[in-house]
């Protein structure tokens, strides 16, 4: 369910790009867009310059993901340019699992904001929680 603010971001984006949205959300500093599976180049545009475009006018950072029906690979856009070594589906989550300290440091980011994101994508069009190992 989209509120106003989300629904004008949307379609701020749509606008400025052509490309269809599924899903907006945002935190303090950052914009979280989903793109219908293969808008993403459109989402983005040459050189960036769509995603420059919102940023310039929307004063914040701008993050765009492709949808993916299958949730490991819309997972890995998720967390792109990182890479896990397994995505093990549980009962009721999703267990990436790396042997790389480093990796796992990335995918939960400070304070835990990356997990956040990439829970709250996961949870919205999948409905199970996300975990790191």
């Amino acid at each position: 369910k989209l509120d106003q603010e989300i629904a004008g971001l949307s379609s701020f984006l749509e606008k400025i790009s052509g490309a269809r949205v599924k899903d907006c959300f945002q935190d303090e500093d950052t914009i979280y867009f989903v793109v219908a599976p293969g808008e993403i180049g459109k989402a983005i545009g040459k050189g960036g310059m769509n995603i420059k475009r919102v940023q310039d006018e929307l004063h914040k950072k701008i993050i765009v993901v492709e949808f993916r029906d299958h949730v490991d690979e819309f997972i890995k856009n998720l967390i792109y340019p990182l890479a896990v070594e397994r995505i093990v589906e549980e009962q009721d989550s999703f267990i990436l699992q790396d042997s790389s300290r480093k990796t796992k440091g990335l995918l939960i980011g400070r304070d835990g904001k990356n997990l956040k994101f990439i829970n709250r994508a996961v949870q919205r069009f999948f409905g199970k929680e996300v975990k790191v190992e």
